[in-house]
């Protein structure tokens, strides 16, 4: 019984160093592609990590999937903690900034210990 032909990747003969021609976009494209990303900061998502306490995960993963099928609800632990953070920062606002936006950060917060 003769062995049935070997199928051939499509990626066959490419190089990640040297993409195809075809891929490469002219530049105007990227910069419009930028400046669509660019107007609306608030719909885009970005992926952060924070390190939060064991107990604190195990009751978030517990209400996202007691909630999964609750019409209106937040959609996972992503929306949860989105929520929560917007809801908290919003009394922080009123709390120690009678209401208003916190200034925009001039760069990169300090790392290390608090000073306190």
């Amino acid at each position: 019984m003769a062995r049935p032909e070997r199928m051939k990747s499509a990626l066959a003969g490419s190089s990640p160093v040297d993409p195809p021609e075809h891929a490469q976009q002219p530049p105007d494209t990227l910069l419009s592609v930028e400046t669509v990303a660019q107007a609306s900061p608030d719909n885009a998502k970005q992926k952060r990590s924070y390190y939060l306490y064991q107990s604190t995960v195990d009751d978030l993963l517990n209400a996202a999937e007691a909630l999964s099928a609750t019409p209106g609800a937040p959609r996972g632990p992503s929306d949860l903690v989105n929520a929560a953070i917007e809801e908290y920062l919003e009394l922080l606002r009123n709390r120690f900034n009678d209401g208003a936006p916190f200034p925009q950060r001039t760069g990169p917060l300090a790392r290390g210990p608090r000073i306190r």
